[in-house]
């Protein structure tokens, strides 16, 4: 549940210092290297004024595509997408330009390791013809190394750190992005717990038919 703030005339001292809207994301991808594409996207927008009330305004974006090559037998483990079901999904530039209208929208872009993820993004953009993300970017991994925190700064250690964890062993773009945008409220002393949304599949998927047997053929 979350923790509602306290009745007040004023607001809290900390929503002062926060933007008005906020947009999360992470990606899923099918490897690290410059040519590689994303596999998917996650977003959790926040409305952050409403922070002082019992019920924080969020809303989740969750897609899936067909990134035109296979993933790296690593990414594929890690996003648990394999290459059949990829196939049969939409390509990223069927989709680009309502993601570049949503994060055009952001006051502030929050993404953990933000130059991957953005970078990623802005070449998925610039292959769609769009111009690059123009908002301004924080991101938590960054963050968290310049408080002078102990240990790795991955996702997954700074969430244990503030007392997160997985609901699996996967890797969702949707969930990523949740535990970006706690770990930046913490990181801005927001003492607000913004639940945990519900982690539905991406929105646009679609169900493969079933697969071949034997290898499949390789791509073009």
């Amino acid at each position: 549940m979350t923790a509602p703030i306290p009745a007040s005339d004023a607001a809290p001292d900390w929503l002062g210092w926060l933007p008005p809207r906020l947009v999360a994301v992470d990606v899923e991808t099918t490897g690290l290297a410059a040519t590689d594409r994303v596999v998917s996207f996650g977003a959790v927008a926040l409305t952050t004024a409403s922070l002082a009330t019992a019920e924080p305004e969020i809303t989740c974006h969750h897609l899936i595509f067909d990134p035109g090559r296979t993933s790296h037998p690593m990414a594929e483990a890690v996003h648990g997408y394999d290459d059949w079901l990829l196939r049969h999904q939409d390509p990223a530039g069927i989709h680009a330009g309502a993601l570049a209208d949503l994060l055009a929208r952001a006051d502030l872009i929050v993404a953990h390791n933000a130059a991957f993820d953005l970078g990623i993004l802005n070449r998925e953009f610039a292959a769609a013809g769009l111009p690059p993300v123009a908002s301004k970017v924080y991101c938590t991994m960054e963050a968290y190394r310049r408080r002078g925190e102990k240990g790795r700064a991955a996702l997954d250690a700074v969430c244990r750190r503030i007392g997160l964890s997985r609901a699996g062993a996967r890797h969702g773009a949707l969930e990523d992005a949740w535990l970006a945008l706690r770990a930046y409220l913490w990181l801005q002393a927001c003492p607000v717990a913004v639940a945990r949304p519900h982690l539905a599949a991406p929105g646009n998927l679609r169900p493969a038919p079933p697969r071949p047997e034997g290898p499949l053929p390789p791509r073009a």
